[in-house]
């Protein structure tokens, strides 16, 4: 039986990197039963529906389409930032995709500092039983990938040395330091650090969340919410695949 499991996130980067890790996770969580030849017959990542990704903006577009609302009080409180919007995107998705299991709600942080609680609210409210995952990156995602980085050679240890320099901490230590903006080309900007490092290259920027050790990225994960995101993981969509998965 393949457990099917919906990804709401901003762009297709994020689907691939929530997923990605996700996977890894639950592979680490259940050695046992689960290989990565098998698991993708044995989960299936719902990241479109009818043609349609699943991000936040054009979920939005989607459930109003179908008539579905968002408005109300969270258990008599006003919502919070994105409390609505996952509210909407969890009555969407339960509407229209059949056998659904879990919904994974990925999001940035930025300059919203009450948006976890924003999605907490959502996932507090009863969906029938429902799993719900929340992943959020402090600040941005590009800080889950420099959590992972490592040079592999002496040009990529010079980027860093350079980094470390411009910034005055190691940005791959303190990835939850860097802040969020308009400008991308901002000395603390994630993006900014991500391109510095890595040079643009997709594939390498892709290694850090493919290759790293699962242990780094808790640790270095710590504070940026990537060990957050991969701790509900193995707590939530591992139990649903059959593993009662303890704390790491």
């Amino acid at each position: 039986m393949s457990h099917c499991f919906a990804v709401v996130a901003e762009a297709p980067a994020d689907h691939r990197t929530a997923t990605e890790l996700a996977d890894r996770e639950l592979l680490e969580a259940s050695p046992d039963w689960l290989d990565e030849d098998q698991l993708p017959h044995q989960r299936e990542w719902v990241v479109e529906v009818s043609g349609e990704l699943l991000t936040w903006k054009r979920i939005r577009k989607l459930a109003g389409a179908a008539g579905i609302e968002a408005e109300g009080f969270f258990n008599g409180e006003p919502g919070l930032p994105d409390a609505r919007a996952a509210r909407r995107a969890l009555r969407y998705l339960r509407a229209t995709v059949p056998e659904l299991e879990a919904v994974v709600l990925i999001r940035d942080q930025d300059d919203q500092t009450d948006r976890r609680k924003g999605l907490n609210q959502a996932r507090r409210e009863d969906h029938e039983g429902l799993v719900i995952v929340v992943g959020l990156a402090v600040v941005e995602r590009e800080a889950w990938i420099i959590s992972g980085f490592v040079p592999q050679n002496e040009d990529e240890q010079t980027r860093l040395d350079a980094e470390r320099q411009t910034l005055g901490f190691d940005p791959c230590e303190r990835s939850h330091e860097l802040t969020a903006g308009k400008d991308d080309t901002a000395k603390r900007s994630p993006k900014r650090v991500l391109q510095a490092l890595t040079g643009g290259n997709f594939d390498r920027e892709r290694s850090c969340w493919v290759n790293a050790p699962l242990a780094r990225l808790h640790e270095r994960g710590a504070e940026n919410g990537l060990a957050q995101y991969l701790q509900e993981v193995r707590t939530h969509l591992a139990g649903l695949m059959g593993h009662v998965a303890g704390n790491r």
